[in-house]
């Protein structure tokens, strides 16, 4: 049953040979002359030698490929089963050439016209260009309704239909790649490429053009054709179909009806709640960030680089102008960040430095000698020089609500902590914060119930303490007289303890075991 998704384990090595010939020259004779049997072979079954010559300058080989060449590279690739003639041996013989030739025609393989197919598909598909179909959700919705449609009158179609399944899975693989690749380019790329940066926004900008008006109206339709192929059945669509698609051998018939399930069961994941489309189309919000950034971006470069030859030409006028050295010194130190060293603060008044507080670091031999700054050491790129924020107020606030919060964590620790396993009437009389941070706790560990351990066991939010609870009496209810209420609920066994407490339990239990104190 699996066999058509193993074909990665039918590669062989030899099949590719013509594509990897170390002698150039000879790999684009052979490449060419497949490319142009490939070309020929939507146009009739067989070729002739003078068609196969002419085809191969249409398709771009000017180089001179005279017949015995020709017939010796056609040998060539019916050696490797690309190619192979087909000879009249009932024309007449009018000379020795004309006894081995005959009436020649030639044409590709089926190993042949597969394997040039699919290389042709890779070369052209990576250098295409970005695509973004607007109207591709309602091409999905009509290959779904025609798959509905011909199953009761036209079942001769379905095979077709069913080909137009794989062909929208594959349009929307290269819609979602050519998207995030949109969006990654103008991440990770230079931005001030003229023509990447084009081509990214303009994808990003039909992206977002598309997706809230086309997308959202059409992917409700997609959806709901969706729901009435399943239930149609998926397996009874492509059933109906094999009797039409033209194979002989029964197991080959049970292959291809499970990879078209398959086919039409991946159709169907790109739509589901939490599939691609509905992650592509929630993306269109990022996808403004990541334009607006990259444009910002774009506008820094642009503006550093023009600026850049002038401000260096404005600072050599002005450090010419300088009437001495030291002034001159002043202006170099501004211009390139070293502002303490050179600037004098107005009015003559030099700036309080704390200097030379030493540290140390108790009884080690460690030294760390602290100075204080009302200013930066280091200027920004201007040369002006800023003050460093004071810092102290925010620290003490900080400090203040740590020490709120741990107060905090220590009342509810105190008021929730059990000496063992309790009912729910052991809390009757918390008040309403106490509760109901105690409730969201039990709520949480029923919703993560082990029902192996029979029991679940969650952290309280805001409380270093442990919630354990289990069920009790089955239909059994109980009424807790809280501080501002009444809770009535199921019969509950609770268990509260410390964060600390359990984790140096548990770390002694570890540790009595490796020492073999524990059996």
């Amino acid at each position: 049953m699996e066999q058509p998704r193993r074909w990665w384990q039918a590669v062989l090595p030899a099949d590719w040979t013509v594509f990897a010939l170390p002698d150039d020259l000879a790999r684009e004779r052979y490449t060419a002359l497949l490319a142009a049997l490939e070309e020929l072979s939507t146009r009739g079954p067989m070729s002739s030698p003078e068609e196969i010559t002419a085809q191969v300058r249409s398709v771009g080989f000017h180089d001179p490929l005279p017949e015995p060449e020709l017939r010796e590279t056609l040998d060539q690739l019916a050696k490797w089963g690309f190619a192979e003639p087909f000879r009249d041996y009932t024309a007449p013989v009018r000379n020795y050439q004309g006894l081995i030739v005959r009436q020649e025609a030639w044409a590709l393989t089926r190993k042949g016209r597969g394997i040039v197919a699919a290389v042709r598909a890779a070369v052209v598909d990576t250098r295409r260009a970005l695509q973004l179909p607007s109207r591709l959700l309602d091409s999905v919705e009509l290959t779904i309704r025609k798959l509905i449609d011909h199953l009761t009158d036209q079942s001769g179609i379905l095979p077709m239909d069913l080909d137009d399944v794989r062909t929208r899975i594959e349009e929307l693989q290269r819609v979602t790649a050519d998207f995030y690749t949109a969006l990654a380019q103008m991440v990770q790329s230079d931005v001030t490429d003229d023509e990447l940066f084009g081509d990214n926004r303009d994808r990003v900008i039909e992206a977002l053009r598309q997706f809230p008006r086309e997308y959202e109206r059409a992917l409700r339709r997609v959806e709901m054709a969706l729901i009435d192929l399943r239930g149609t059945g998926h397996r009874r669509i492509v059933e109906a179909a094999v009797a039409h698609a033209g194979l002989i051998d029964v197991r080959d018939q049970q292959y291809w009806v499970e990879e078209r399930v398959r086919w039409i069961s991946d159709l169907e994941a790109w739509f589901a709640p939490d599939g691609t489309v509905h992650r592509l189309i929630s993306s269109a919000t990022g996808a403004v960030y990541t334009l607006l950034v990259a444009i910002e971006r774009r506008y820094s470069a642009r503006r550093r680089g023009s600026d850049l030859g002038l401000d260096f030409h404005v600072l050599a006028r002005s450090l010419f102008r300088q009437p001495s050295d030291e002034e001159a010194r002043r202006v170099f130190a501004a211009a390139f960040g070293d502002w303490p060293a050179w600037h004098v603060m107005a009015g003559g008044v030099e700036e309080d430095v704390a200097h030379g507080t030493a540290a140390v670091a108790g009884d080690f031999p460690y030294r760390v000698e602290v100075t204080l700054r009302e200013h930066e050491r280091q200027g920004r790129a201007s040369g002006r020089p800023r003050k460093v924020a004071d810092t102290s107020a925010a620290r003490a606030a900080a400090v203040t609500e740590a020490a709120a919060e741990a107060a905090r964590r220590r009342r509810l620790a105190a008021l929730l902590i059990t000496d063992g396993e309790v009912g729910l009437d052991h809390f009757a009389g918390l008040d309403s914060e106490t509760a109901a941070v105690l409730l969201g706790a039990i709520e949480t560990a029923l919703a993560q119930f082990d029902r192996k351990a029979g029991r679940g066991i969650v952290p309280v939010d805001g409380a270093s303490v442990l919630v354990e609870v289990r069920p009790g009496v089955a239909g059994r209810t109980v009424t807790v007289e809280l501080a501002d209420g009444r809770l009535t609920g199921p019969d509950l066994r609770v268990r509260v303890t410390s964060i600390e407490s359990r984790t140096a339990a548990g770390a002694f239990r570890s540790t009595a075991e490796r020492d073999g104190m524990v059996a």
